[in-house]
């Protein structure tokens, strides 16, 4: 927070400087508050306008203020606007505090309590669950024998970028033979170093190799705990933007081993509105070790079973 000192300056556009009004703010929740404790709250508890929770919640501002908006403290700073003047220095309480903080996004007359808005999502929070988890194919792999793993690897994926390149220039049946070949080679290291049958049981439930098509659907979802930001939350309807296909959204989220959340809240008139946001893990990182094998996205309950890290 800003040192507030015992009177506080503000300043207009021409330079002049004003002391701290001595009116207090209307319509907020504390009629008691002082100019003083309004401007601590708005850089304390009371950090969010209604613009803010609206990009918070990918949505638009009547459903925000349906759904969520009557369950937060708010205080309210009058904009002056009534009086015909945006500068007008009894009533435009909005700019007053703008300049007093010298911060610029402080444009909105609401501001609601950041606490209240967190507790509300924890409360409406009804499941929490995952698919995949993409991770480095290594670390299905004993660790005392990770390292052969992954110099094979690398040596059969050069060579097959060696072929690739050879084959712009040039169409072979030797090229194509060469390219089965290594591509045998690499299916066989798989199975040597983190065995057939897992491999196999893999395979079931979705694909493996480069651009093969992912089977979500028989991938079902799990049960997860996650300590999760809503500074990270996705939903799909906000990745797409204009002219994207859900289809691709999910697909990737799928790929990428996005964890799902679903919201369910309470009008004060009895309507329930739902929410889906997706997020991302940041701890499954430390399961893509860069050490030059390829990332797959597995099943989460394959990975607990078979993770050797």
């Amino acid at each position: 927070m800003k040192d507030l000192p015992g009177t506080v300056l503000m300043f207009d556009d021409e330079g002049n400087a004003f002391p701290e009004p001595k009116k207090k703010v209307r319509k907020q929740s504390n009629p008691d508050l002082s100019f003083r404790q309004v401007l601590e709250a708005l850089q304390t508890t009371h950090t969010l306008s209604t613009t803010k929770i609206c990009e918070l919640m990918k949505s638009y501002r009547p459903w925000v203020t349906k759904y969520i908006l009557p369950y937060l403290d708010k205080i309210y700073l009058n904009n002056g606007r009534k009086s015909g003047s945006r500068k007008s220095m009894d009533l435009n309480w909005v700019y007053m505090a703008s300049q007093a903080l010298q911060d610029d996004t402080i444009t909105e007359s609401a501001w609601y309590k950041t606490s209240d808005f967190e507790a509300l999502l924890k409360k409406s929070l009804e499941s929490c669950t995952r698919q995949t988890i993409r991770v480095s194919a290594s670390i299905f792999v004993p660790e005392a024998i990770r390292q052969s793993f992954c110099s094979e690897f690398k040596l059969i994926q050069e060579q097959l970028e060696e072929n690739k390149r050879k084959h712009y220039k040039e169409r072979s049946l030797e090229l194509s033979k060469e390219k089965a070949d290594l591509e045998i080679r690499r299916a066989a290291l798989f199975d040597n170093y983190i065995g057939k049958d897992i491999l196999k049981e893999l395979k079931k439930q979705v694909s493996i190799e480069e651009y093969g098509v992912s089977k979500r659907t028989l991938t079902p979802p799990q049960k997860y705990n996650l300590v999760w930001d809503y500074q990270d939350f996705m939903a799909v309807h906000d990745l797409k933007g204009y002219g994207g296909i859900d289809e691709i959204i999910y697909r990737d989220l799928f790929d990428n081993g996005a964890v799902k959340l679903v919201f369910s809240f309470v009008a004060p008139n009895g309507d329930l509105g739902e929410k889906v946001f997706y997020t991302y893990d940041k701890n499954d990182e430390k399961y893509r070790l860069n050490d030059g094998s390829p990332d797959w996205a597995v099943p989460y309950t394959f990975f607990l079973k078979y993770k050797k890290l």
